[in-house]
């Protein structure tokens, strides 16, 4: 599905949002209007550029590491596990 510019939000993201979407950006698991805005974003912020850079960087080198293999369907049920557990409203009073 191609966007086009009245597809787009008039509200740009947070740099907030940045750092709260960085890891599913990064590991292509957002959807195209994800992906849009952020790129946006990292256009005109040079610190969320270097943010998502240092994130990047982290991840790269820790995926250079030797250690167990995590079984592909098990990873993606716990992503989705934390996913939704973030989407929760808070329960404390």
């Amino acid at each position: 599905m191609a966007l086009n510019s009245a597809d787009l939000p008039a509200r740009d993201i947070t740099c907030r949002e940045v750092a709260e979407w960085t890891s599913a950006y990064l590991d292509a698991h957002q959807d195209d209007l994800h992906k849009v805005r952020m790129a946006l974003h990292l256009a005109v912020c040079a610190g969320c550029r270097a943010y998502v850079h240092q994130i990047a960087s982290v991840r790269d080198t820790l995926g250079r590491l030797p250690g167990p293999t995590v079984d592909p369907v098990r990873r993606d049920r716990l992503r989705q596990a934390f996913s939704l557990q973030r989407s929760k409203p808070s329960s404390t009073p």
